[in-house]
């Protein structure tokens, strides 16, 4: 069900679903003004059967099934019949009447709620929906529990994911007996452009944690070593596959509160969440050195072939 739009202002939404009394006098450290109250949109519900289960609780998930109607009797939707549908509450997943029209519920309860178009798909509409259409909804609340939080970083998860996944198939795509090539002298074999990817993630991991300058010598002499070891392509793959894992690891289970952490790196002064969006792009520009390898050798990457 497509409801993704926010169209009022949530307090003012909040303050007229809980049908607070409304007044314009404020106290007298604010300046006081003159002319007439103009009253905004209000949701309106009716509770058909009250249920006996969890509240709904602000920022849950809630599983519920709808049928929904315009004004003149039209179903535009429903989830009956269908697998329920389910969402968080106040994360803007869908339209902000639909969002607020659950306070006060409980699971195994019923309620019929009156949205606004103001709270609903505005002036212009969408798809089925008219212009200035005010939706009616039948709801059941099936079940209520605590929402899962996305990671901290999910913006640059998903792409390191994306990075890790095709790292590995390009590792696994190049034959063994090409891991030793480099298309000159002094340049990066695939064996070592795939061990510097991996090397350098751990290294910029050390970094992000704030590890010393000399322990950062001392990996970087370690990482340099260990580019020139002459593995077989299954070791290459093993060491690659630790690394990138651990480097996702911490994508993953990143603070917000250490985020902003002041970091040096290599004589910058920046961030910890500076230093995880570099190890994306350090990862994408030696993947496109070893995509280019790949293509110089007849090789396809292998989420090119499909």
């Amino acid at each position: 069900m497509e409801m993704r739009v926010a169209l009022v202002p949530m307090l003012l939404l909040a303050s007229h679903l809980c049908a607070q009394v409304f007044t314009a006098q404020m106290p007298a450290s604010v300046p006081a003004v003159t002319g007439d109250v103009v009253a905004g949109p209000q949701l309106r519900y009716i509770d058909i059967k009250k249920g006996d289960g969890a509240p709904a609780r602000p920022g849950a998930q809630y599983t519920l099934n709808y049928t929904g109607w315009l004004r003149d009797g039209t179903q535009f939707d429903s989830s009956v019949g269908r697998d329920p549908f389910t969402f968080v509450q106040g994360r803007r997943q869908v339209i902000a009447g639909f969002d607020l029209g659950f306070e006060g519920m409980r699971v195994g309860g019923k309620r019929r709620i009156f949205i606004p178009y103001q709270m609903a798909y505005g002036e212009q509409g969408r798809g089925s929906i008219p212009p200035k259409a005010e939706l009616i909804f039948d709801l059941e609340l099936l079940d209520v529990k605590e929402a899962s939080q996305p990671p901290v970083l999910a913006d640059l998860l998903l792409s390191f994911s994306e990075l890790q996944a095709h790292v590995l198939a390009l590792a696994k795509a190049v034959p063994e007996d090409k891991y030793g090539w480099r298309p000159a002298n002094g340049v990066r074999s695939f064996r070592e452009v795939f061990l510097h990817i991996g090397e350098a993630a751990h290294l910029h991991l050390m970094i992000a944690d704030g590890t010393t300058k000399d322990e950062i010598n001392k990996q970087i002499d370690a990482q340099m070593k260990a580019e020139r070891e002459p593995l077989d392509k299954e070791h290459v793959i093993k060491k690659l596959t630790d690394s990138l894992a651990e480097a996702k690891e911490a994508f993953e289970t990143a603070k917000s509160s250490s985020l902003t952490r002041d970091v040096d790196f290599f004589g910058s002064a920046t961030t910890q969440r500076a230093v995880f969006a570099y190890i994306n792009t350090h990862t994408a520009e030696h993947l496109g050195q070893a995509i280019a390898y790949a293509r110089m050798n007849g090789i396809t990457p292998p989420w090119s072939a499909k």
